[in-house]
């Protein structure tokens, strides 16, 4: 079958490391855009159709972001390619079957699989997110190949030091510029951050590891969902147009803090975004909201919700952040993405107290509400 692919450098180096069969790790390390992950999923419907009698594995650290990434490219390519067969599909477990051979989409909380499952071939999408005991359950059950791809955001991974230290590890490094089929508009805003944020620029523009010092936020771990009986439940919103609105659900539980992603969506109005909120069953629960913004604040309270200017003191906001365990839902893609990046000014290599102003929404939604009503004085009677 003869396959007309739109594809980049970053996939033929790729595709010629899996024909020479020279090393059994191919890692993809880059920026965003570079097409690395649009080009291992190019290369593994090449593989399912050249193969016979293969089982390959498409892996990522949590269900939901595997859905909205990998999972996603993979079925879109083959879409249109004209391959894609409904009756192949068993969706419920997550398995397409093409002639003899099988590819299937798994996350690492499903650990039965990755001990039981013996296969050819395995993708691990955004690795870095991975464990080093996840990745050796489904290292040590691979027969032939694994492809890894990753943005380096780390400045230390088990990454560098258990995979590409082995002589049988090859690293593929690109940035956007290997991407020719990049939107001039994602191109603008990669470049945008040349000037704004050095470690930001380095990461996701010059696909470079971080450097981790100027990160805020480091305590913060996954969870699967919110806590059942929290004892509050508290949200904020960081109203937006251009940049995405953010509306963040915190749940507080023996004075940790529990966050789920409501909304995280560019172009709302506020009369749109007002609805979208409306079915998110908050209730009579506090949000706490972006305080530069009173009109937009007073239309939330004349639709019903109960609605509160944040106090935006950033120092003491974020204090509070850090001063409590975090915990973010694994769906909540947008929310991880910001704590990793969320990072200090800084002058003459030197850290400023004044966060980047750059992918900040969840964070100033979360910042409102933990601040606002965790951080209450204190009333002492006499």
């Amino acid at each position: 079958m003869k396959l007309n692919l739109q594809a980049t450098t970053i996939f033929q180096k790729n595709y010629d490391e899996w024909k020479s069969k020279k090393y059994r790790f191919i890692v993809n390390e880059g920026g965003t855009g570079s097409s690395k992950t649009y080009s291992i999923a190019q290369l593994f419907l090449i593989i399912l159709i050249q193969e016979r009698n293969e089982l390959l594995t498409i892996c990522r650290n949590n269900l939901p972001q595997l859905r909205a990434s990998a999972m996603k490219d993979f079925f879109d390519i083959m879409k249109d390619a004209g391959m894609y067969r409904e009756e192949s599909h068993n969706k419920s477990d997550r398995i397409y079957r093409y002639g003899s051979n099988e590819v299937n989409f798994i996350s690492v909380e499903e650990a039965r699989k990755l001990r039981s499952q013996k296969r050819g071939y395995l993708w691990i999408n955004e690795a870095n997110e991975m464990s080093l005991e996840s990745y050796r359950q489904l290292n040590m059950r691979t027969k032939k190949q694994v492809f890894m791809d990753y943005n380096p955001s780390d400045e230390y991974h088990w990454i560098y030091d258990h995979v590409l230290t082995r002589p049988e590890a090859t690293l593929i490094h690109s940035t956007y510029l290997d991407n020719p089929y990049l939107d001039p508009q994602i191109v603008k805003e990669i470049e945008h951050y040349k000037g704004l944020d050095k470690n930001y620029w380095r990461i996701y523009g010059l696909g470079e590891r971080g450097i981790t010092e100027m990160k805020i936020y480091s305590h913060w771990q996954y969870c699967d969902k919110l806590p059942d009986n929290p004892d509050e439940t508290i949200y904020g919103l960081d109203f937006g147009y251009n940049n995405p609105s953010a509306l963040v659900q915190v749940a507080i539980k023996d004075q940790n803090i529990y966050t789920k992603e409501l909304i995280y969506k560019s172009y709302l109005t506020n009369a749109q975004l007002i609805e979208e909120a409306k079915t998110k069953e908050i209730g009579d629960n506090i949000i706490y909201a972006d305080s530069a913004e009173p009109q937009r604040i007073e239309e939330f309270r004349t639709a019903g919700f109960n609605i509160r200017p944040a106090d935006k003191e950033v120092g003491k906001g974020i204090d509070a952040v850090k001063t409590r365990a975090w915990y973010i839902t694994k769906d909540s893609v947008n929310t991880q993405k910001e704590a990793k990046s969320y990072s200090w000014k800084e002058k003459d290599g030197k850290a400023l107290d004044e966060p980047v102003k750059v992918n900040d929404h969840d964070m100033d939604a979360i910042r409102y509400a933990v601040h606002t009503h965790l951080s209450k004085p204190t009333i002492q009677l006499f």
